[in-house]
């Protein structure tokens, strides 16, 4: 670069942006990360190939930025990829289109699913290989990736010991969860007044790896397009900043590390046909989870794998947001969003048309695949967008402990706890008004609660077989909450080898046949390596909780590997 660009850099460097302010200009997430901001690298550049670049079509026109990796994402696989690709001797960029650190990553939970590590031993935890496999295998209904999957296990260990060891994260205690004969969730300590467990933690220990490294990091820097020569390999990516538009030259390689597409309803409804509507998505309103990294990578080539099968969902009750986090700092915890919802045997379901839809026994609030009974009650529903109010009445509302919450329902505000969303929550003195509080037709409202009511007098539930105790809804007033379906976590995505490396699509071009072989065995794309939750294959149809383990250790191998790359000419 010029030297004009190397005075801006070190002028950046004594600014010394502090970490309260870190997102609040664009691009600088400081201290040293993003010493060169949204516009230091933009400026004084000259051209990487020189005169007769043009006549190659697949390049840009010349290369604003050079440098040895480029790791787009910041969330738990990005992170991990460029303090390895740091570590091993590589100059290392690190962008995302987000304007804070982190993505998604730094808003949920922070279990870590990891297998047969050291950290287990010390904690008395007995683990096997081969339990590992089985459980995930038969969890994700058996179409995991067998060596995707194996490289997860084969190296949770060593990362395990380079998070404590490398990034200064301690593990407080591991937890049980699904799908796990030993507990495997592996959860980081408190740390800086965040809480035991919380995805923030992770990412506030990657930051700090990053910023005493002096990686830049890139905020509000969004892949458009990667660059590879035909048939060849990735020679580096555009980027829309607010500065305009850039070309970003990565001599060794691209790690693609975006997340997931369930903030595009559009894509959401190519692969499946049924989720016709925008749902809210965890992350939402901070995070844009919107598929760049798989549209970028299919764009030149890339191969993905399950798409169909999704995602999988959570929600809210009575709120839109899944969690509320005063940014852009890490200073603070985030805030509690929604309504009680465990207590649901006072309570009915009624959808657009104020009727019931569903046998409320089989209803569940935490992650939920698309071909449970429930969610296909929700998919049927005829009005969009798709409705689904919990109805009770004042006992069931002290049972569920919504009345403690009753200055939300009377004055929802969504700027504080819990978040509630005028429109989303109803109370009432009768069923007609509440159904005009809730959008529904009264008469249809008043006649489910009395057939509802009937049964309940009968003892059993002719209409959707619920299982008893059952308990009228009699006692004025009369409270409704919306549940806010949101779509939470893939479990697809682009297709992968053992090596993190990205598949070439055309692997599958078999005109006159052929055998089959294994993932390892295929073509890839050379320099171009995923990682994260935008990748398919180690969970298969089902990712559950604690997969962040997955992300992190995969983004540790792609790291080392893409370091590893001999530089471009």
């Amino acid at each position: 670069m010029a030297s004009d660009t190397d005075a801006r850099h070190a002028q950046h460097e004594e600014a010394q942006v502090s970490r309260r302010q870190f997102v609040k200009r664009a691009g600088i997430v400081g201290g040293t990360v993003g010493a060169l901001g949204a516009a230091g690298v933009l400026q004084g550049c000259t051209a990487a190939d020189g005169a007769g670049a043009s006549s190659q079509w697949w390049l840009p026109a010349k290369w604003d930025v050079e440098t040895d990796v480029v790791v787009v994402g910041t969330g738990d696989a990005g992170c991990p990829a460029a303090i390895r690709a740091h570590d091993a001797g590589a100059k290392v960029i690190v962008i995302d289109k987000g304007d804070f650190f982190g993505g998604c990553s730094v808003l949920g939970g922070g279990n870590s699913q990891l297998a047969c590590t050291s950290i287990q031993t010390r904690f008395d935890i007995t683990d096997d290989p081969e339990w590992d496999y089985d459980d995930t295998m038969e969890f994700g209904l058996y179409r995991s990736n067998p060596e995707v999957l194996q490289a997860w296990i084969d190296n949770s260990d060593s990362y395990a010991r380079w998070a404590e060891d490398v990034c200064e994260m301690a593990w407080a205690r591991i937890g049980k969860q699904e799908p796990a004969r030993v507990p495997r969730s592996h959860l980081a300590a408190a740390y800086r007044g965040q809480s035991e467990g919380s995805g923030i933690v992770i990412s506030m220990h990657f930051f700090e790896q990053l910023e005493k490294r002096g990686i830049e990091v890139l905020l509000r820097h969004k892949m458009t397009k990667i660059f590879r020569e035909p048939n060849g390999p990735v020679l580096g990516i555009e980027v829309e900043t607010p500065d305009g538009t850039i070309a970003i030259k990565a001599r060794r390689g691209v790690v693609i590390a975006t997340g997931g597409f369930k903030g595009n309803s559009q894509m959401v409804r190519a692969w499946h046909p049924a989720f016709d509507e925008t749902l809210i998505w965890s992350g939402w309103p901070d995070v844009l989870p919107t598929g760049d990294g798989h549209l970028c990578v299919m764009n030149i080539g890339g191969g993905v794998v399950d798409m169909s099968f999704i995602m999988e969902f959570s929600g809210r009750l009575g709120s839109r947001q899944y969690v509320r986090w005063d940014r852009p700092h890490f200073d603070n915890p985030s805030t509690r969003t929604g309504l009680p919802n465990s207590r649901l045997e006072h309570i009915v379901f009624v959808e657009n048309s104020g009727r019931r839809y569903l046998n409320e026994a089989g209803w569940e609030a935490g992650h939920t695949l698309p071909w449970l009974p429930h969610m296909v009650a929700f998919l049927n529903i005829k009005g969009r967008p798709r409705m689904e109010w919990m109805v009770t009445d004042q006992d069931g509302a002290e049972d569920a402990e919504w009345t403690s919450y009753e200055d939300a329902f009377i004055n929802p505000d969504p700027t504080k706890s819990p978040c509630i969303e005028p429109g989303w929550v109803a109370k009432a003195d009768t069923l007609a008004e509440l159904a005009r509080q809730m959008g529904v037709p009264a008469a249809a409202l008043e006649e489910t609660v009395a057939t509802y009511n009937a049964s309940v007098a009968a003892g059993a539930d002719p209409e959707f077989q619920r299982p008893g105790p059952l308990f009228p809804i009699a006692r004025p007033p009369y409270w409704a909450a919306r549940w806010c379906r949101m779509s939470h976590d893939q479990c697809t995505g682009i297709r992968v080898n053992q090596k993190m490396q990205v598949v070439d699509q055309m692997e599958q071009w078999q005109p006159d046949g052929g055998d089959s072989k294994p993932i390892s065995a295929e073509k890839v794309i050379p320099r171009l390596y995923a990682a994260g939750e935008c990748t398919g294959g180690t969970g298969g149809a089902v990712r559950g909780s604690g997969k962040r383990g997955w992300y992190q250790v995969h983004g540790y191998i792609a790291g080392d590997l893409v370091a590893k790359e001999t530089p471009l000419a």
